[in-house]
């Protein structure tokens, strides 16, 4: 395993973003992060381990570029992808890795989706009354 320095400059000259790779390098070596505080903390740990997952399977051009617009689906359709972990496995092993160690990862990012009230539209108030 290398060290995070080392590490770092891999994913920088492949032209990746670190931070999507941090989180697997801790996961790699043992660490496991706490649980996000936040919906938004959860889903974006889920969203950077994803996109390392991409960088880290680096496939040819043909599959690269599925595998890109797959992502970038996915990644707009990231609810669906937390309502159903077939949708998530089947992302997830495409892009090279063992899914059911991902689960976890999935599981608190679609907890933290599922704990958070649905917005209110813009018309109704907080009894859900309309307002005109």
């Amino acid at each position: 395993m290398p060290t995070w320095p080392t590490a770092f400059m891999v994913v920088t000259v492949m032209r990746g973003s670190p931070d999507d790779v941090r989180g697997l390098w801790e996961w790699a070596r043992g660490h496991r992060p706490p649980y996000p505080a936040s919906r938004d903390g959860a889903t974006d740990r889920f969203r950077a381990a994803l996109r390392g997952l991409r960088l880290a399977s680096q496939p040819g051009p043909a599959a690269r570029d599925e595998t890109d617009a797959r992502l970038a689906h996915e990644e707009r359709d990231l609810p669906g992808v937390l309502e159903d972990w077939e949708q998530a496995r089947e992302l997830i092993e495409h892009l090279g890795a063992p899914a059911e160690r991902f689960r976890p990862l999935w599981e608190q990012a679609r907890e933290s989706a599922l704990s958070v009230p649905a917005l209110l539209s813009p018309r109704e108030d907080g009894e859900g009354a309309r307002v005109e």
